[in-house]
Formats: structure tokens, C-alpha cells, sequence
């Protein structure tokens, strides 16, 4: 009776179940916390669930998943991980040539600085390409070094009036470089109106269902309750046999 009553409830818990489906996996928490937010602001039933050791997941309804993805995407959604300095140059067991150190500098000086800008508010997405100097033995020509900023932002973001600032800061982080050296490009972004997906009542959502589902609970309750009584033995019950009468 039990095995009966424990596979009812189970297959009650299933039919009230809906189908989610992942959009990201394995993300932080700081990142599933941006991407629930942004998903709920535009109506979608965002969920965060945790997969253990500081990863998370983010699940939507299968139908939503699609407008999930351009939403997030149009967001900047996960944001993007930075290289630091220390990270670059850890681990070099083997010797490097100069040219190679040059350019392993140039690619943190560059992921640096994008994570700095990237923590201007408003700001979506930050990338910087630094150029170092460069000596030309042959011709004796020196390239002084250089940089470029994309930004990609909001419209009420105040780093399209610090482009003055982001030079600077740029100049300064760069050894040799200029501020009129450090070109800064922008990208408006402009959320799209992505419609809502439309929703199809499920089946345990249609009128009918919902009446025999009442009266499965109902019945769940019944035998619980008989069960719970018959155990405590203010009822008994009593079984025939073939044949014979008890």
C-alpha cells in the first residue's frame, strides 16, 4: 500500500512538473543573478539553480528559450572574464624571446584595461588592443605605441562623456604612449522589442485537468489518511479470502 501511494504522489508531482530547459550552465553566481534579472524584467520565467561548487545554471520554459537567447545576447549576457597581468606571465617555464614578451604584455595591458572600463556603469561590453613601441631594425623606423577602445553601452551611460578620461587612463597604464595616440569608438545600445513567445495551456492547465487532478489529491489524502489510521490501529482492515469469510 505504501509502494501505491508513494508512486501516486510521485506521478502527481510529475504531471504538475513543467519542462525547463538550460540557457547557460556552469556560469557565477553574479553572472546567473544579472541574467535572471534581465530575463524577468522582459517577462520571461527566469530560474536560477545550483550545479555545486560555485557554478549555476539558469533554466527557462522551453518555449521561452530562443527569445532567452537573443535577450541575453543583446545584453552582453554573461558578462565577459578578463586576463590580469599576474595571470599573463604565470607559469613561464620556458625562455621567451623578446618579441614574445612584448606581445604577452601588449595582450595584458589590453585585458586590463577593458576590465577597467568594463566597470564604468552602463557599460555592456569593453575591449582595448594595445600596440606597444616597435623598432624596425632594418629601416630604423620606430612605431610609437598606440591603443583602441570599443565601448558598448547604454544610452544614459556617462562614458560617452569621460572619452577625455578613458585616454588618459589609457596613455597612463601604456608606457610611451600619448593620449592622442588612444582611439575611442562607441556603439549605442538599443534594446529590441523581441515578442513574447506564445504560450500554449498545458495539458494539466485545461479546466478538465485541473478538476481530476483535485480529485487525485483528494484521493491521495483519502488513503494517507487511512493508512495513518490503520497504523495506529483505530481502524482495521480486513481482507477475504477465497471462499472463506473473516
Amino acid at each position: 500500500m505504501r509502494a501505491k501511494l508513494f508512486a501516486l504522489v510521485l506521478a502527481g508531482a510529475l504531471a504538475l512538473c513543467g519542462c525547463r530547459e538550460n540557457v547557460y550552465s556552469g556560469v557565477s553566481e553574479d553572472d546567473a543573478n544579472e541574467m535572471v534579472s534581465a530575463l524577468l524584467r522582459r517577462g520571461i520565467d527566469a530560474q536560477k539553480v545550483s550545479e555545486g561548487k560555485g557554478a549555476f545554471s539558469v533554466k527557462v520554459e522551453h518555449e521561452d528559450l530562443v527569445r532567452s537567447v537573443d535577450i541575453l545576447k543583446e545584453n552582453s549576457l554573461p558578462r565577459a572574464t578578463y586576463q590580469s597581468l599576474g595571470t599573463v606571465f604565470t607559469g613561464q617555464a620556458m625562455i621567451s624571446s623578446q618579441l614574445e614578451e612584448q606581445a604577452r604584455l601588449a595582450y595584458a595591458l589590453s585585458e586590463e584595461l577593458s576590465a577597467t572600463f568594463a566597470r564604468i556603469d552602463g557599460v555592456l561590453d569593453s575591449r582595448v588592443h594595445v600596440t606597444l613601441v616597435q623598432h624596425e631594425q632594418s629601416s630604423g623606423i620606430t612605431t610609437p605605441p598606440s591603443a583602441a577602445v570599443f565601448l558598448r553601452h547604454t544610452p544614459d551611460s556617462p562614458a560617452v562623456r569621460m572619452e577625455s578620461d578613458i585616454r588618459q587612463t589609457a596613455s597612463r597604464a601604456v608606457p610611451g604612449l600619448t593620449p592622442d595616440r588612444v582611439s575611442v569608438m562607441y556603439e549605442e545600445f538599443r534594446e529590441k522589442v523581441i515578442p513574447p513567445a506564445v504560450h500554449k495551456a498545458k495539458w494539466y492547465e485545461q479546466p478538465y485537468a485541473i478538476g481530476l487532478l483535485s480529485a487525485l489529491a483528494a484521493l491521495i489524502a483519502a488513503l494517507a489518511a487511512a493508512l495513518a489510521l490503520a497504523r495506529m490501529g483505530i481502524i482495521s482492515v480486513r481482507r477475504r479470502g477465497g471462499g472463506g469469510k473473516q
